[in-house]
């Protein structure tokens, strides 16, 4: 069903966030009459943090904001427990500052190649002792793929392997991880984006390979100790680990205390403070230079780094070396790169202007992006305020038969979620999910589309100009989705099948499976057990775990599936507290299952004008009615004489299921009221 997407700031960590710190709350303070206002900055934070919806998505806070080579502000907010109630301190607090370690990797590998010891063209074999890399293409993976996230390889995330909860546990080494899990090659090296954290993990231990030293070791000398980070490492030393702010889940209740294995990981491994963080930002953003006159980096090297070397679209870039394009996009006239880190417990965010020598960073105890995002947002719209270019507001729509190639079922290369695009008459793409969550989307140039909350989708075209993928900002602005062959699934669904498109597309996104002969069987019967079934493996209905209502649904493969319809309100059942599972559900029966879940969606039912012919029951007229209007059914469905026949009484059949599941993912009439 179509859904407004609704950003929820109800989350699970509900703590007072109610005092700021009085100690380190600035750091020399930036002098009035610069373009970058301290009081109006702090009046800012002051004001975001003592809000209540924010005051529930963290107990713990600290944000820095510089400009022109010097702090603007650093504060810190909340406590670093409930039971001590101690402030929360910029330069003693820690946080695990997850992806964002993800720039300091970046810094160091570029370090060695202004020395000379690695070329971004290099084949990473070279640094491998031989092991051979499994990829069947003629390009090879390079350093340079290692920093974009474009490798090609095969997704490897982190798993709960990575936590140590026991600290009786060894993590292990860094290169036992990396020859554990070394992926083949699946795509094309350098022609798509996929947010890889392996390929993080061996820019360490090509650091290592390199430099003769440990990583951890290497970005202490050459990095954090420069820069005066006395608070970061990449190891979880008991010092820092005992400067965390406590996290809580949402019952109020401490979460317990863990280390990474391995012993450290490059790619989100990494404790530091506010304060330390504020120095790298004035570092980087001062062309690399620290006090003293040397050099974290060359000049030309962040300028590298600053640079976005990889884009689906020009206004919808990935990533530089080091950093990736925010979420959100950021006002038309500002040059931001930015790195999101999101950890157990943790999240941390960095966002850079280059141009107007400007940092931010937050971090803070609750594992979503939530809050930085909405800070983001809202500093933006106060400081640098402006809408993003996301192609032509004026750009006029493709005919019809040129926007059919975006048509399809594509598949996300990170965590293989599906979805399926539509072109319409009116000019805009529709893009649905299994779960029935869909969306519509207004064409501003040849290759971009923008839906109705200013999200953008870009496609990418092959060498012979056919559409090869997606990126998709709204459902997963880290990876392109690759698009599926569509080619004949079924022995007695071919392409002239008036069912096809339902039934193929369905099949394509995991919604149905074919028989075990090949056949779909589309004249096959559906049981009333099978209906619900269906709908709740759709849609992702929690089974039920409450005392089965029916009588004889005990012996069905389906009976918890049907409990948790009659939990949400979908069933009702039979006199004598039977179901009939086995049975074949009738038209009407169908329809009325199908009205209680689009009122259960939030769809409000209309007085209908629409005539039926004879036959529908009276308990399920208005059902009927709604499922005419909003044209959720296929091609049975006719109008004679000005009545509509929708065979209330006859059994439903599988092409015909495969219509109603596809239309309440697409459907032609908005069920948005």
């Amino acid at each position: 069903m179509r859904k407004k997407r609704v950003e929820s700031f109800l989350l699970a960590i509900a703590l007072a966030l109610s005092v700021p710190t009085t100690a380190a709350a600035f750091a020399t303070p930036l002098e009035a009459a610069t373009p970058v206002d301290a009081k109006k900055v702090t009046k800012f934070l002051d004001e975001f943090f003592a809000r209540e919806d924010v005051k529930r998505q963290a107990s713990a806070a600290g944000v820095s904001i510089v400009y022109n080579g010097k702090i603007v502000v650093e504060k810190a907010y909340g406590v670093m427990d409930r039971s001590t109630m101690r402030p929360v301190d910029t330069e003693h607090t820690t946080f695990r500052i997850a992806s964002v370690s993800k720039v300091f990797t970046a810094v160091a590998l570029m370090q060695l190649v202004e020395q000379g010891k690695v070329s971004l063209d290099d084949n990473i074999e070279k640094y491998l002792d031989g092991f051979k890399v499994t990829n069947p293409y003629d390009k090879p993976v390079t350093i340079a793929m290692l920093l974009t996230h474009t490798t090609g390889f095969e997704v490897r995330d982190p798993t709960d392997a990575n936590l140590l909860f026991d600290p009786s546990l060894k993590p292990i080494s860094l290169k036992e991880s990396i020859f554990k899990i070394f992926p083949p090659v699946v795509r094309e090296p350098g022609t798509s984006y996929m947010y890889d954290n392996f390929a993080y993990a061996l820019q360490g231990y090509i650091i290592e390979k390199v430099s003769g030293m440990s990583f951890s070791d290497y970005t202490q000398k050459q990095i954090f100790e420069p820069l005066g980070m006395n608070s970061s490492s990449y190891l979880d030393k008991k010092e820092l680990l005992e400067r965390l702010p406590t996290v809580y889940d949402d019952l109020g209740k401490a979460a317990p205390a863990y280390r990474l294995s391995p012993e450290v990981i490059p790619e989100g491994g990494m404790n530091s403070t506010v304060s330390d963080m504020s120095k790298f930002m004035i570092a980087f953003l001062n062309e690399g230079k620290i006090p003293g006159g040397k050099q974290i980096l060359t000049e030309k090297s962040v300028k590298e780094m600053s640079v976005y070397r990889s884009e689906i679209h020009p206004d919808l870039p990935d990533t530089t070396y080091g950093f990736e394009s925010p979420i959100d996009k950021f006002p038309e006239g500002y040059h931001v790169i930015s790195k999101l880190g999101n950890g157990y417990g943790y999240n941390a965010g960095v966002w850079l202007l280059p141009e107007q020598e400007t940092g931010i960073f937050l971090a803070h105890n609750t594992d979503n992006s939530v809050l930085y995002r909405q800070f983001i947002k809202e500093y933006m719209e106060e400081f640098y305020p402006g809408q993003p270019k996301l192609g032509d507001k004026g750009f006029k729509a493709q005919p019809l038969n040129e926007r059919k190639k975006f048509e399809g079922i594509y598949s996300d290369l990170r965590v293989g979620s599906l979805i399926a695009v539509r072109a319409n008459e009116d000019g805009t793409l529709t893009v649905g999910n299994k779960a029935g969550v869909q969306k519509r989307l207004k064409q501003t140039d040849e290759l971009l589309f923008v839906d109705e909350e200013g999200t953008p989708m870009a496609f990418k075209l092959d060498e012979e100009g056919n559409v090869e993928y997606v990126k998709d900002n709204d459902r997963n602005p880290f990876s392109y989705g690759a698009k599926l062959p569509e080619k004949e699934v079924f022995t007695d669904v071919p392409d002239d099948h008036p069912y096809a498109t339902y039934i193929n597309r369905l099949h394509a996104l995991g919604i149905i499976e074919s028989e075990q002969s090949g056949a779909f069987g589309t004249q096959q019967t559906v049981t009333r057990e099978q209906f619900i079934h269906e709908l709740v493996r759709q849609f992702n209905f929690k089974n039920s775990d409450q005392p089965l209502v029916f009588a004889d649904i005990g012996q069905s493969p389906y009976k918890v599936e049907i409990q948790a319809a009659v939990d949400l309100g979908l069933l009702e059942g039979y006199e004598g507290g039977f179901f009939r599972p086995e049975e074949p559900i009738k038209r009407e029966e169908a329809a009325l299952i199908v009205q209680r879940l689009l009122v259960m969606s939030g769809y409000k039912v209309k007085e209908s004008a629409t005539e039926l012919t004879e036959g529908t029951s009276k308990w399920a007229n208005s059902a009927v009615k709604t499922m005419v209007d909003l044209k959720i059914h296929g091609p049975e469905v006719v109008a004679k004489e000005g009545q509509a026949n929708y065979g209330s009484q006859r059994e439903l059949t599988k092409q015909e299921l495969a219509a109603i599941m596809y239309l309440l993912v697409f459907p032609e009439v908005s069920l948005l009221q």
